[in-house]
C-alpha cells in the first residue's frame, strides 16, 4: 500500500470526514461519562474500523 499516493489521501480524507461529521458525535451521545473515558472508548471503535476499511479497500489503494 503506497500511504501517500493521490488515491489514499482522498480515501483517508474521506473516511475521516466521515467518521468525524457521522460516527464520533453518534457514539458521544450514547455515552454519558467523563470527557478521558469518551476519548478512551471512542478511540477503541475508530482504530479497528480504519483497519477493517483499510482491508477492504485494498484493492481500491493500489
Amino acid at each position: 500500500m503506497k500511504l501517500f499516493s493521490k488515491k489514499s489521501i482522498i480515501f483517508y480524507s474521506v473516511l475521516g470526514a466521515i467518521v468525524g461529521f457521522m460516527i464520533i458525535p453518534w457514539i458521544r451521545s450514547l455515552l454519558d461519562y467523563s470527557a478521558i473515558v469518551e476519548i478512551l472508548i471512542t478511540t477503541a471503535i475508530i482504530i479497528p474500523m480504519y483497519a477493517v476499511l483499510t482491508r477492504l479497500m485494498k484493492n481500491f489503494l493500489n
